[in-house]
């Protein structure tokens, strides 16, 4: 009997969106994972809406198909240390008040979206101590379709000075998550999502995208409105901001819902998904 082969595909973004889908080695990489795909004896993927994308543009049947689900390092933890966040929110040039979003600053991650939003709710709450810092440096990759620069958009909106653009040090990331007033994730497309899950178990309230995976992870413990919604956006970040009910209700269920992931449970799933190709090939 042949070895069986269990293959992980996070997602098929490049199958879906076609500006991912450049290049030679994208294609390459592509039909190799399309090859793995049909020969895989199971396929192990990260969410319920990546599983669908599978089935629908790899056109593997459902029962080879084993969904676990991917969480937030241990580091991830409320930091509450007013020294560590204060040295933190120095590092990164931040003040008391700031809407957090890291994830990318490729197209799909709409972060030009989040930026016309801030803007919008800026000029509502006349809060001149509001920030906006995005995790990324936007001149590496400017004037690359796939890059869409938000500094330009940043400038013509007058919000230039009110937003910052730095990489975060991933032994920095649990106390600036957790010194965020809330954390924004408008991805349009993500097999999974996983800086969401990281500010929810960081105690961050989150506002995220309503599509894709996104809804799936964060559950009813964050607030989800359309991504190309600007309005709908920077009202929900006005409500976070300006209702600290919400905020300490959004925190508690923020814990709450990523308390229900776990690297040892996924760890346990993957053995057993391991250990059933195994039987399948002595059946």
């Amino acid at each position: 009997p042949r070895t069986p082969i269990v293959a992980t595909i996070h997602d098929v973004i490049p199958l879906r969106l076609p500006l991912y889908r450049a290049g030679a080695r994208v294609e390459a990489y592509m039909r190799l994972v399309a090859r793995a795909a049909s020969k895989a004896t199971l396929i192990i993927t990260v969410s319920q809406h990546a599983r669908q994308d599978i089935m629908d543009v790899l056109h593997v049947p459902a029962e080879r198909i084993r969904v676990i689900y991917e969480a937030a390092g241990d580091e991830y933890t409320p930091v509450t240390d007013p020294a560590a966040l204060a040295t933190a929110r120095g590092r990164y040039g931040l003040g008391e008040q700031y809407i957090f979003y890291l994830g990318g600053l490729d197209q799909r991650k709409n972060v030009l979206q989040l930026v016309r939003a801030f803007a919008h709710l800026y000029r509502q709450l006349e809060n001149p101590n509001l920030q906006l810092f995005i995790s990324g440096n936007p001149e590496k990759k400017k004037n690359e379709p796939l890059f869409p620069d938000p500094r330009p958009v940043a400038a013509e909106l007058g919000v230039a000075d009110k937003i910052i653009y730095r990489f975060v040090e991933e032994e920095d990331k649990p106390a600036v998550y957790s010194g965020a007033s809330l954390f924004v994730f408008p991805s349009l497309y993500e097999g999974f999502g996983l800086p969401p899950l990281e500010a929810m178990s960081c105690g961050t309230p989150v506002i995220c995208s309503n599509c894709t995976s996104l809804p799936e992870v964060v559950g009813d413990a964050a607030i989800c409105v359309d991504p190309d919604d600007i309005q709908a956006m920077a009202e929900a970040m006005r409500t976070v901001l300006t209702d600290s009910t919400l905020r300490d209700n959004l925190r508690a269920r923020s814990l709450q819902r990523a308390a229900k992931f776990s690297w040892r449970k996924a760890a346990k799933e993957t053995l057993a998904v391991y250990e059933e190709a195994l039987a399948r090939r002595k059946q």
